[in-house]
């Protein structure tokens, strides 16, 4: 049995509207719908968090630095007792320097910044916005400068898979990050609509991701938690240890909880769990009984 200790969060989705247009997205369009989970209702949801024993205010959207009250939001996360506060950007607004202090200052002790290459001629092309890399990095100089904790999310796909080392690289000898996740695609939404041009295959995006766990060895860093998510234990299976995401919890009350806009909730592992099957050859596994198995999706992609 695999050992697990669960922190569990408290993910809330603020609003729906972005100022990116990431076309591997697993959101379902790219319209720039403005709709925001009331303050108010923010508010209820993080105090149920609390009572059932959640420990992270985990905040995603669309682009949650588009909210205006995003800080104070914050400030009541804390006020709610949640020793830790995460914001998730794409890390564009974050590139102006007062904007980030004024997060850091209202209580965010942990952000989630998008890379999806290792250089602007990828990461600008992936997210559709001329520029967005020097401001990406522009984000991870600030948030350093501040002592803030900062992962970065990438997103595999046609266009940056064969690259992911040279991303790996750059994120621990130039930002000198311990926290990277490198993301399998969920085929739905936009990538699903775009998997003709940007799919990939777990067989193929397998020996880069050995070339970007050398270059981790390489760097001398210790990783604080999973590099790779989405990912099944056979995908890697010495890199097992490595991965998130992956293994049901041992208990219901371990699962993590998961607040929409429209007043609707699910948990974690629950859903993830709903949308994942498995071969008659996951049987023989030793980790047949804990691993999830893998996402439908990919079927109707690869078969």
């Amino acid at each position: 049995s695999v050992a697990k200790l669960r922190i569990k969060n408290c993910e809330v989705i603020l609003n729906e509207e972005c100022n990116a247009r990431c076309a591997f997205c697993y959101q379902p369009g790219l319209e720039q719908k403005v709709r925001r989970m009331p303050f108010e209702k923010v508010a209820k949801v993080l105090y149920q968090g609390r009572r059932n024993g959640c420990w992270i205010a985990y905040f995603i959207g669309g682009e949650i630095t588009l909210r205006e009250d995003l800080p104070k939001i914050v400030r009541f996360a804390v006020k709610a007792c949640y020793p830790c506060v995460h914001v998730m950007s794409n890390g564009l607004k974050l590139a102006e320097y007062d904007y980030a202090r004024k997060l850091v200052e209202a209580g965010t002790n942990l952000f989630t910044i998008s890379m999806h290459g290792h250089s602007a001629a990828i990461h600008d092309e992936l997210v559709g916005i001329k520029g967005a890399f020097k401001r990406v990095s522009m984000a991870l100089d600030n948030l350093k400068k501040l002592s803030a904790d900062v992962r970065v999310n990438n997103a595999l796909n046609r266009f940056n898979f064969n690259t992911v080392d040279l991303l790996v690289e750059k994120l621990t000898v130039r930002f000198g990050l311990t926290d990277i996740n490198i993301i399998f695609p969920h085929y739905s939404g936009m990538m699903l609509k775009n998997a003709d041009k940007l799919s990939v295959s777990v067989t193929e995006v397998r020996p880069h991701l050995r070339r970007a766990l050398e270059c981790v060895r390489a760097s001398g860093l210790k990783m604080e938690g999973p590099l790779l998510i989405n990912f099944c234990p056979c995908n890697l299976s010495e890199a097992v240890h490595l991965m998130g995401e992956w293994a049901r919890p041992l208990k219901k009350t371990e699962d993590e909880e998961l607040h929409y806009l429209d007043g609707g909730s699910d948990m974690i592992y629950a859903m993830k769990e709903r949308i994942r099957t498995k071969n008659a050859s996951c049987r023989r596994c030793v980790y047949d009984k804990e691993c999830m198995g893998f996402e439908k999706w990919y079927t109707e992609v690869f078969g």
